[in-house]
């Protein structure tokens, strides 16, 4: 099933430096499938290319790992080198 993106609520994930705030951000925008949510981080941080090597991984545990590599925030440092041209 495809998830449509909410581009606003895109926006302000990527302001979300916090599991708290992330979790709020869901609340307010009324998203509390795990689906929907892993989603929206995949392209809140620019739809990186994943892969999980278990395919029996269930969709909590997908979110749980998505949502600490978003986290992690070293997305962010791939928009500063698409917007440097690199």
């Amino acid at each position: 099933m495809l998830t449509e993106i909410n581009k606003i609520l895109v926006g302000a994930l990527q302001q979300c430096d916090t599991r708290d705030l992330v979790e709020d951000t869901f609340i307010r925008f009324n998203i509390s499938n795990y689906s929907p949510r892993t989603a929206h981080l995949v392209e809140a941080m620019g739809n990186p290319k994943l892969f999980f090597s278990d395919g029996s991984i269930d969709i909590k545990c997908r979110y749980a790992t998505v949502l600490s590599m978003f986290l992690t925030g070293e997305w962010k440092m791939n928009t500063l080198y698409d917007k440097a041209g690199l």
